[in-house]
């Protein structure tokens, strides 16, 4: 590792690692040599739905193994914003509910609720948002796990948080708080967990992207996952490569 190489890499896990648990080539490799070269790695990611036991297993499945204290989830910066003992609806799966679960919030199925907590789920139908929608109307803040409008998998992209958070916030005719990347709760989470110098990497430049200024550290953008070519959406990248062993490759030579 040269001198000047960010001693933390903050990486993403879907469209980076791998593409709804499916491994892009070659990932298992660069976290073995960039821990080789003393670099930590510190997961990061905007998908609530996992819980930290799936997101490691999910890891080891693709060669890599992570521990907890690896790992920073926009489930975890959603329940930062509720206090311990507050009631909340969770329109989320279970990456989310272990989080405010460990956070001291209750878990209700209806009124009163202090918060609708809103994550990826298949688990999204009408009586569902209808529900959340008319507690945030009766007083609930409605926090968002994060505003992803896609979530990529081998198959192609997906509906992503984003786009159900919309529709709860469109029906309750309010304007969301979002937890995940590049929102400030998540980076309260990274920067409690590092202090050294840090590089972003991630597929999204909306989110990554503005993670990494936010952090205020560069920003490597690699086309495995969402976005397909560097000039593909704005803000522009310090570094491209076409997938995070190609960039660790280039970056450690």
């Amino acid at each position: 590792m040269s001198p000047a190489e960010p001693s933390t890499w903050i990486v993403d896990l879907d469209g980076v690692v791998w593409l709804a648990g499916t491994p892009i080539p070659g990932g298992d490799e660069a976290v073995r040599r960039l821990r080789a070269a003393q670099v930590r790695v510190l997961f990061v990611t905007n998908n609530s739905a996992p819980t930290i036991e799936e997101l490691l297993a999910r890891l080891e499945r693709v060669g890599i193994t992570a521990v907890p204290d690896d790992l920073v989830t926009s489930a975890q910066a959603a329940a930062q914003l509720l206090e311990p003992g507050q009631r909340a609806y969770a329109l989320a799966d279970g990456g989310a509910t272990q989080a405010l679960r460990e956070r001291g919030v209750e878990l209700v199925d209806g009124p009163p609720a202090d918060a609708v907590v809103v994550g990826w789920t298949h688990d999204f139908n009408f009586e569902r948002l209808t529900l959340a929608a008319r507690l945030v109307r009766d007083g609930a803040r409605l926090i968002g796990t994060n505003e992803d409008s896609t979530h990529p998998t081998p198959e192609g992209l997906l509906p992503g948080s984003g786009a159900l958070l919309a529709a709860v916030a469109t029906a309750a005719d309010t304007v969301p708080e979002v937890a995940g990347k590049p929102h400030r709760p998540i980076v309260d989470l990274i920067c409690g967990r590092t202090d050294a110098t840090a590089l972003v990497v991630g597929d999204r430049p909306s989110t990554d992207g503005a993670l990494a200024v936010a952090l205020g550290v560069p920003f490597a953008l690699v086309l495995s996952g969402v976005t397909a070519s560097a000039d593909q959406e704005p803000p522009p990248a310090d570094f491209c490569a076409p997938d995070l062993l190609a960039l660790v490759s280039d970056r450690l030579a």
